[in-house]
């Protein structure tokens, strides 16, 4: 074969099958693996589909959906850092896949002598289905934001049911809006409409106190959307306050206890913060009302005549403010020292002579310009009474008869006692006459006497230690005992004594 020649119905050495040599196909010069590849930035297999190769377009979208599904079901949006690598690395994945996999359908084109398509419609697809994707996050995402105003506009109503089913589904149906700012405020919106659900739970089950609890914890949640136009929470002050009325009317047996105070006082705070802090609801123009029937109800003893205890009720108010109904201050203003010195008069009664004159004491201090001659009566009384019980001691063992009968009558308006002490002890003389006038008189020893012997003459009412006693006439109790009480019976009598009579004589000591 000569240089240069080629064998008769032979081909040209290093050419085979009679075509030319393939030229060489980068991986990136290849039309159809751009195409797929950016046809698969879908990440629904578009790019196999425009290979026509089935079966990687089904592997490719049965992999998203069952991606997209479990991200769905586990919480994509809850776990971004999780999930969204996952799914980028796998749309990554289909894309360099598709590069190799449209290289090899270029290459088999050339084999076949055949071109490429150069038409930029792939390119447009490519585009669309990007587009098509970030719009459906996009949607999604929206969607969810949708969903979430409808619950909360349920949630703005109070009706929590709804809302709260409303927040549900949007939790568990929008993970792959890939929020979780989404996330957070439907949960959020879950944890508002429990609270305020469970404080109308609370107020149809009349536990008021824990209602407004709720109803406080409800308010300062961050998520709290419902608003109280129709003053429902101040109807529940009301039904509150007056729950803790009827509470103390129970509690209240005769005597204003600690824990009786306590529960009216608070009552009381309570309608007045209505009428303060929810003034222009329907519940504020009850509050007047309100507190007019707390105070009878708390001050019932006044009512029945039961002085002290009324007293004692009326007291429980004591700094509390009635701006919102300045009538029962007034009230309060007239009540207390009419019933206190009420009460003063039932206490001498009684005998609580001390406490008669504890009541006396705080009138004179507090309210001086009422009565006050009834309240100087009043002291006087008690004093009378409390010499009268010294003398009925006096007396528990025995006792032995003053002489009635005047020493001398004479002129003046009034009476006059002049007793002598005729022993070496002090001795006492107790008196109580008209109008409680009583009173307590020490009578000194004789200045120079025998004491040993009893007087003999009337000489002994010349002595200079003797009480000299002025008084009005009328009719008098009185008593003469020693300070040390060694006289076994004292001398006791009730005397009718007129005006200009004198009354005299000498006490002593039998031995």
């Amino acid at each position: 074969m000569p240089p240069g020649g080629m064998p008769p119905g032979g081909m040209p050495p290093g050419q085979f099958g009679g075509q030319p040599p393939l030229p060489p196909l980068g991986l990136f010069q290849s039309k159809s693996g751009l195409r797929a590849a950016l046809l698969n930035l879908s990440g629904v297999g578009a790019g196999y589909f425009y290979l026509r190769n089935r079966l990687f377009f089904g592997i490719n979208v049965g992999v998203t959906i069952a991606l997209l599904v479990t991200a769905a079901i586990l919480g994509a949006a809850d776990d971004l850092l999780v999930w969204v690598p996952s799914l980028l690395v796998w749309v990554l994945i289909t894309v360099v896949h598709g590069l190799f996999a449209g290289r090899a359908h270029d290459r088999r084109l050339l084999a076949r002598g055949e071109q490429p398509s150069a038409k930029p419609m792939p390119m447009i697809l490519a585009a669309c289905l990007a587009l098509v994707m970030i719009v459906s996050l996009v949607g999604v995402w929206q969607a969810g934001e949708w969903r979430l105003r409808v619950a909360d506009a349920a949630h703005a109503r109070g009706d929590c049911d709804t809302a709260i089913d409303g927040y549900n589904m949007v939790e568990s149906g929008f993970q792959l809006s890939m929020s979780p700012g989404l996330m957070d405020r439907a949960r959020s919106g879950v944890e508002a409409c429990e609270l305020l659900r469970r404080a109308q739970s609370d107020v149809e089950n009349e536990a008021y106190d824990h209602a407004l609890e709720s109803y406080g914890e409800y308010f300062a949640h961050e998520h709290s959307r419902w608003e109280d136009t129709d003053g429902s929470v101040a109807e529940v002050h009301l039904d509150y306050a007056s729950q803790l009325a009827t509470e103390a009317d129970e509690l209240y047996s005769g005597e204003v206890t600690e824990e009786v105070e306590e529960t009216f006082r608070q009552a009381q705070e309570t309608y007045t913060f209505v009428a303060e802090d929810f003034s222009d609801t329907p519940a504020a123009a009850e509050v007047p009302t309100a507190l007019g029937d707390l105070y009878d109800l708390a001050t019932a003893d006044y009512a029945a005549e039961n002085w002290c205890g009324a007293f004692d009720q009326i007291g429980m108010f004591d700094d509390l403010t009635w701006d919102s109904a300045p009538e029962i201050a007034d009230r309060i203003e007239e009540e207390r020292p009419d019933a206190a010195l009420k009460c003063g008069w039932d206490q001498v009664d009684t005998g609580d002579f001390d406490g008669a004159e504890e009541t006396a004491e705080y009138l004179e201090a507090t309210y001086p310009d009422h009565e006050a001659d009834e309240v100087e009566d009043l002291v006087r009384h008690a004093g009378a009474g409390r010499v009268e019980a010294e003398m009925d001691r006096a007396v528990l063992l025995g006792e032995s008869e003053i002489e009635t009968a005047p020493w001398e009558t004479g002129g003046g308006d009034k009476v006059s006692i002049q007793y002598v002490n005729h022993t070496d002890e002090e001795m006492v003389f107790l008196y109580v006459g008209p109008d409680a006038v009583h009173g307590e008189v020490v009578i000194e020893p004789c200045a120079d006497c025998d004491s040993s012997s009893p007087p003999t003459d009337a000489s002994c009412l010349n002595d200079a230690n003797a009480m000299d006693l002025k008084l009005d006439p009328g009719e008098y109790r009185i008593l003469i005992n020693a300070t040390n009480d060694f006289f076994t019976r004292p001398l006791h009598n009730t005397i009718n004594m007129k005006a200009g009579e004198t009354y005299a004589d000498c006490f002593y000591r039998e031995q």
